[in-house]
């Protein structure tokens, strides 16, 4: 099993820490995870990207197209980082938008990648938890079923990383995030070399 992800957000937004959880989820499930994060300005709202690779991987870096899933925590991250998705890759993407401008929606469409719009950070607020828009992000990405990123791995990974003060609302924001997603159900990535 391989995967590559990226995660892409501003600073302060948690992308950081959703990538951490990845990782230790993945490791956890006893594969390798190697990962690489690039962030400038990152406290002032700079552009944070975490590489995430599970799997056997000797680097952490991830070329062009060919990345298997991109959390944008942010949309205009995603429109940044979209180069790394692979055709037929799933992008998860933070945003109040219904839809994505026409443009986009074709090119998504022609190179067959899954796109879920996802209203984190209104999750994450209405649950008085503005700043824990990554699990609402994290708990949608969840919900497809991606192994080993299923939701019981990822809540175990939470609450080893999450301080309890903070645990059971970010769990929460979690949920909503999963129960947002509307159980979207396995998604179909190509392996590498696919």
């Amino acid at each position: 099993m391989k995967h590559e992800i990226i995660c892409a957000g501003i600073g302060g937004r948690g992308v950081l820490l959703a990538s951490t959880i990845l990782i230790e989820a993945a490791i956890t499930s006893g594969l390798k995870a190697v990962a690489s994060d690039e962030y400038g300005m990152s406290q002032r709202g700079g552009s944070v990207v975490s590489l995430v690779k599970v799997g056997d991987f000797a680097s952490p870096f991830i070329g062009r197209e060919n990345g298997d899933i991109l959390l944008a925590f942010e949309e205009s991250e995603f429109y940044r980082t979209l180069f790394f998705l692979k055709k037929g890759g799933l992008a998860l993407i933070n945003t109040r938008a219904k839809g994505l401008p026409s443009s986009v929606d074709a090119l998504l469409k022609k190179r067959g990648i899954v796109c879920r719009l996802v209203d984190a950070d209104g999750i994450a607020r209405d649950e008085g938890m503005f700043q824990s828009a990554n699990m609402a992000l994290l708990g949608s990405f969840a919900s497809f079923g991606i192994a080993p990123f299923t939701r019981e791995v990822l809540e175990n990974t939470i609450r080893s990383r999450v301080p309890e003060k903070f645990l059971a609302k970010n769990l929460a924001v979690f949920a909503k995030g999963f129960e947002a997603a509307g159980g979207q159900g396995a998604v179909k990535i190509p392996q590498q070399g696919v």
